[in-house]
């Protein structure tokens, strides 16, 4: 790969990182406020339905099924273990939302990039310099600061339930990602999501309640809608931002999310303080996100 080459994709994989974490930055709201009206097995298999319809409607203009033809008996079961892990995430994670708040949840949902950068520098074999190694002591100092206030009631209080639910969310996320970057060599992004997307919704059908859908309000119903609309837009970009980039450094910017999160959390509650309420952050939060902006620079701009 020329040096061009290099840079066009370093170039498309930040961009594509930013455009994932700012997504995700705005899905915690969606999704707290999506669950007043149904439960987590329904709202996620609904997001997973309308994923899969967009998606194979997508590849079928794109002419992209075709890329399926040419797998072996190997490549479907890591599609199969992709979709597992991807489907547990979506579920623990609400589960894990039931339990906390919004910025709670983020503080243990954050080891998912952190697991995905050991994972990629162990299994992939990606250079980790001295300047990434500075970013993610960096992050870690942040997340820390960032999270004192959440860290210190979570701490004196009885969260051990609502701590493993998050860490196993985080863990089955850095499983599919992982996956999804061995299968980059095989599968285009969309190619590979298509089919979790409609493997997730034949395996969540079971389980989803239909019988709601007349109980749910309109501003619900934006909310479900939004969290669909995410889904699609989120896992789009961040497929293509790890098909050309390595996934430590993806992993790093995503670090960026837990600031973004709560900064929206707070922006929507200050508009809207019927439907979700802002969260606190001290001056030491602030220094928190100087060392996690400064931990996901050192990480990706230095190519």
């Amino acid at each position: 790969m020329n040096q061009t080459s290099q840079t066009e994709n370093w170039k498309k994989g930040l961009i594509f990182s930013l455009i994932t974490v700012l997504f995700w930055s705005t899905l915690p709201v969606s999704l707290k406020i999506s669950m007043s009206a149904t439960d987590a097995m329904t709202l996620t298999w609904f997001r997973f339905l309308v994923a899969a319809l967009f998606t194979l409607l997508l590849l079928l203009h794109r002419n992209k099924l075709k890329e399926f033809k040419g797998l072996v008996v190997t490549d479907w079961l890591w599609l199969g273990l992709a979709a597992l892990m991807l489907i547990g995430n979506y579920v623990l994670f609400l589960i894990g939302l039931e339990m906390t708040s919004p910025a709670n949840a983020q503080v243990f949902i954050q080891m998912a990039p952190l697991l995905m950068t050991l994972g990629g520098v162990l299994i992939f074999k990606e250079a980790f310099n001295r300047m990434q190694f500075l970013g993610v002591i960096s992050i870690i100092t942040g997340l820390i600061l960032f999270f004192n206030d959440q860290i210190k009631q979570i701490l004196s209080e009885d969260y051990s339930v609502g701590i493993w639910v998050m860490f196993a969310a985080a863990l089955t996320w850095a499983i599919y990602a992982l996956i999804q970057k061995k299968l980059a060599g095989r599968l285009s992004s969309q190619s590979i999501l298509g089919f979790i997307y409609a493997f997730a919704t034949l395996a969540l059908f079971y389980w989803a309640d239909l019988d709601n859908y007349h109980t749910i309000t309109t501003t619900q119903w934006l909310a479900i809608a939004y969290a669909c609309i995410n889904t699609v837009i989120a896992y789009g970009a961040f497929g293509e931002a790890i098909s050309h980039w390595n996934a430590s450094r993806v992993g790093m910017v995503l670090a960026l999310t837990p600031v973004t999160t709560l900064l929206f959390i707070n922006a929507f509650a200050y508009f809207f303080n019927d439907l979700i309420s802002a969260e606190s952050i001290q001056l030491i939060g602030y220094i928190g996100m100087a060392f996690i902006v400064t931990g996901s620079m050192l990480a990706s701009l230095k190519k």
